[in-house]
């Protein structure tokens, strides 16, 4: 087993799984796997993470976890406290996450974390949203205000650099227009 978990800089592929998580009738050598590493491998959050490549971005969680030519570390407490709000709600509610973060070794530490799902779909997302009659910042700020309630307002004006009121405009915005178009929608559908 490799000695230190993560990449030497950039952002890696990383794959948390809690341990107890893995269902043995639809995972059987992956249960069998882990029960026999527990005796060799203790977690203090009883979470286990793996560091792989973008490659590995199509399996599931458990199928990565099942990959025995990637090392399993064992999650350490500051790490899963490192995590942020919406990512640990997801782990602890799903029993594994897949992630794209940059790991502090020294530290124990995620930072620049984003759930592998979620940049594609918000680019995909405002993408649409720009499409339609959205300015750029009234996209953003919509997704992730109100559509992925990731950030409250303060929080998002905070990390934008630009006031509350900005972002509550720009929100305000998104939302009369994304109205008008389903009322437009419905008008059509209705005629």
């Amino acid at each position: 087993m490799a000695t230190q978990p993560g990449s030497d800089g950039g952002r890696d592929f990383v794959t948390i799984f809690k341990t107890g998580s893995v269902d043995r009738d639809d995972y059987p050598e992956l249960a069998e796997h882990l029960l026999e590493g527990r005796t060799q491998l203790a977690s203090e959050t009883g979470y286990l993470m793996k560091f792989g490549d973008v490659s590995h971005r199509g399996l599931t969680p458990f199928d990565v976890a099942s990959l025995h030519d990637v090392p399993a570390y064992p999650l350490p407490e500051t790490a899963l406290e490192s995590l942020l709000a919406h990512v640990r709600a997801d782990l602890e509610q799903n029993g594994a996450v897949q992630m794209f973060a940059s790991y502090d070794r020294e530290r124990h530490r995620f930072e620049n974390i984003a759930l592998a799902w979620e940049e594609q779909e918000f680019l995909e997302r405002i993408a649409e949203l720009v499409a339609g009659d959205l300015s750029l910042h009234e996209a953003i700020d919509w997704t992730v205000v109100e559509e992925a309630e990731r950030y409250t307002i303060a929080h998002w004006a905070d990390i934008r650099g630009v006031t509350e009121d900005a972002v509550r405009s720009n929100v305000n915005s998104a939302r009369e227009e994304l109205l008008a178009e389903e009322d437009r929608e419905s008008n059509e559908e209705s005629s």
